[in-house]
């Protein structure tokens, strides 16, 4: 007979939804999912977090800057890297 040790976890209950909701369509469960994470976590003994890209204060005034830049058509175009790095040099003399 097998026996099992009881994990418990605490996360966000959408999170636990959404995850719930993807386990079934892929027809396994949420314990497969997460004894998988486990194996694979005491085999590989690390772990990585991934973050969702969300761009900072500062990041996100100069993407909306660029955007209207780019709207108005107040940029550059090359034909090709050569024609870029060439408007560069003479940039930077």
């Amino acid at each position: 007979m097998n026996t099992y040790a009881v994990v418990n976890i605490k996360t966000d209950p959408k999170v636990k939804d959404r995850a719930a909701r993807v386990a079934e369509k892929l027809g396994v469960s949420i314990n497969a999912v997460l004894n998988n994470e486990l194996r694979r976590f005491a085999l590989e003994e690390s772990v990585t977090f991934d973050t969702p890209s969300a761009p900072n204060l500062s990041t996100q005034k100069t993407l909306t800057r660029s955007r209207k830049q780019i709207e108005r058509g107040d940029y550059y175009r090359f034909q090709d890297n050569g024609a870029a790095i060439d408007f560069l040099r003479c940039e930077l003399q």
